[in-house]
C-alpha cells in the first residue's frame, strides 16, 4: 500500500482584490501583457480651492501563449454560463468624439507594466 505523503501549502492572500474599469492587451511572441487599469477621481484640498484629479492603478499579468488560451477558454466558458443564467452582455457602444484618445504602447522589451 502506498505511504500517505502530506504536502506543506502555503496560500499568499496579502494582495487585495483589484476592481479593474479598463484593460489593455499586448503581446511579443513569448508573452502576453494584460494591463488591467482602475480609474478613480480625487478631490484634493490645497488651501481654500478643491483641484480635481483622477488616480489611476495598474495590475499587469504577463502570461505565455498557452496560459494566455487557457484563459482564454476559461473566460468564453465562463461568460456562456453566466449569460444562459442572468441574460446576454452587451458591450457599450464606442463614443465617437472629435478627440480620440490614443494609447502609447511602449516597445521596450523589458517592459513589464
Amino acid at each position: 500500500m502506498a505511504e500517505k505523503q502530506n504536502i506543506n501549502l502555503n496560500l499568499d492572500h496579502s494582495n487585495a482584490a483589484f476592481f479593474s474599469d479598463g484593460i489593455s492587451l499586448f503581446n511579443r511572441k513569448d508573452k502576453f501583457f494584460i494591463d488591467f487599469r482602475q480609474t478613480s477621481p480625487r478631490i484634493d484640498m490645497v488651501g481654500e480651492k478643491q483641484h480635481y484629479s483622477h488616480a489611476v492603478k495598474h495590475s499587469t499579468i504577463v502570461v505565455d501563449p498557452v496560459m494566455a488560451k487557457a484563459l482564454f477558454q476559461l473566460l468564453k466558458d465562463s461568460i456562456s454560463k453566466y449569460e444562459k443564467q442572468f441574460g446576454k452582455i452587451s458591450l457599450p457602444k464606442e463614443k465617437k468624439t472629435k478627440k480620440q484618445e490614443v494609447e502609447q504602447v511602449t516597445t521596450d522589451r523589458n517592459y513589464i507594466g
